[in-house]
Formats: C-alpha cells, structure tokens, sequence
C-alpha cells in the first residue's frame, strides 16, 4: 500500500533531527558554562586580588556556574522533549489516518450480511 502525505513525514523527521540537534548542542553549552565558571571564576579572583578589587570568592563563580549548568541543563531537555514530541505527533497523526482509511478499505470489501443491515427492528410483543 502507498504511502500518502510524504511531505508530513518529512517535517516529522525534521522535528526529530532538530529535537537531537538541540540536546547536543545544549548539553554541549552547559558543559562549556561549567568549565568556564569552574576554570574562569578562579582567574577572575587571582585578577581581582592582583588589583585590589572586591570581587565574590571563588566559591561563588562555581556555585554560580553549577545552578547555571543545572538550568540550562533541564531547559535543555525540555525543550528535546517538547521538539521530539511534535515530530512523534506528526506520526501518530499520519498512522491514525493510515488506520482509518484501512479500516474503510476493509469494510467496503466485507459488506454487512442482511440480518444486519439498517432495516428497522420487529414490534416487541407484550
């Protein structure tokens, strides 16, 4: 049997590969938030020190770096989610179809016996 609506299983594919490419990258860019939080934050106070500056301890640019890394982490895979998620209805969509015109197909190949049909049912007696 053919295949129909083609172009929707494209964009549901697409959807998906987006949805990956954005956990890649955003887990990718979480990481990188943490290393330069961890690594830049202890620069930054031996900079501060050298000229006398008050700056945060270098705690805090960690600590920072791990909430930061934390959310963008979770908003990360939401957003995977809600992406993968508009792929997959396109698909469940496109199967519901799918299913409901072989389900016509097979009742139009299997007519109803005449005891069944629409004729209107005998009087009950009393």
């Amino acid at each position: 049997m053919e295949k129909k609506f083609r172009v929707l299983r494209i964009i549901g594919t697409i959807w998906k590969i987006l949805a990956w490419i954005v956990l890649i990258i955003g887990i990718l860019s979480s990481v990188g938030v943490l290393l330069t939080s961890v690594f830049g934050g202890g620069m930054l106070h031996q900079f501060g020190q050298q000229y006398r500056m008050p700056q945060p301890s270098w705690l805090f640019s960690v600590a920072g770096g791990v909430i930061v890394f934390i959310g963008s982490l979770f908003i990360t895979i939401v957003y995977f989610l809600l992406l993968y998620a508009i792929g997959e209805l396109i698909y469940l969509l496109l199967a519901i179809e799918e299913n409901t015109r072989l389900a016509a197909q097979w009742i139009q190949a299997h007519p109803a016996p005449a005891a069944y049909s629409a004729a209107p049912a005998p009087p009950l007696s009393g």
